[in-house]
């Protein structure tokens, strides 16, 4: 058997061997197109993962608290909350913006009209649940602005990774890792 050929155009057919097979964009790709775009993100790629973000701690938080972050008002299904970020979507550096640590569940009102006190609230519930908005605040500044596919790609596969330990899945999930073990 022929080792794989990295010659790819002109060359390898000039040479007489097969050129090497082209790189499907990480955006074209199926398993990637099955993940319903989130409402953050610059592009696609990082609406899809914005998406995955989202429902993992949605998902995630419900299970184990059900109840708003910032309130503590009860909240009846997972898909009635929101992924809402302590530290603001838009003052987060890169793929801190996707960091789930960063990332809880919220009511609605709390995540769209919040103010100081929903804000001081909501550090105060992430001390008691063991995480240190200091340190949230000192990682978001160590983190690189620049965001490309690879860590886009690299951080959608460790959500999916998380997801398959949660209680339940969002909808789209099983097609999405259907799809991605072809």
């Amino acid at each position: 058997m022929k080792p794989s050929n990295p010659i790819s155009g002109r060359v390898a057919k000039r040479l007489g061997i097969a050129p090497k097979a082209p790189r499907i964009p990480l955006a074209k790709q199926k398993w990637v197109k099955a993940i319903p775009e989130g409402s953050h993100g610059s592009g696609t790629l990082q609406k899809r993962l914005w998406r995955l973000v989202s429902d993992y701690v949605r998902i995630r938080d419900w299970h184990k608290y059900r109840t708003c972050v910032a309130t503590g008002v009860p909240i009846a299904r997972w898909q009635d909350g929101q992924a809402g970020h302590y530290l603001a979507y838009s003052t987060c550096h890169g793929m801190y913006k996707f960091f789930e640590g960063n990332v809880h569940l919220q009511s609605a009102s709390s995540n769209g009209w919040g103010g100081m006190e929903i804000g001081y609230a909501f550090g105060e519930e992430l001390k008691r649940r063991g995480i240190d908005p200091d340190v949230l605040k000192k990682d978001n500044w160590r983190t690189e602005l620049k965001i490309n596919d690879s860590k886009v790609k690299e951080k959608m596969e460790d959500i999916l990774g998380k997801m398959i330990e949660l209680p339940e899945q969002p909808s789209y999930f099983n097609r999405v890792i259907e799809l991605r073990s072809v």
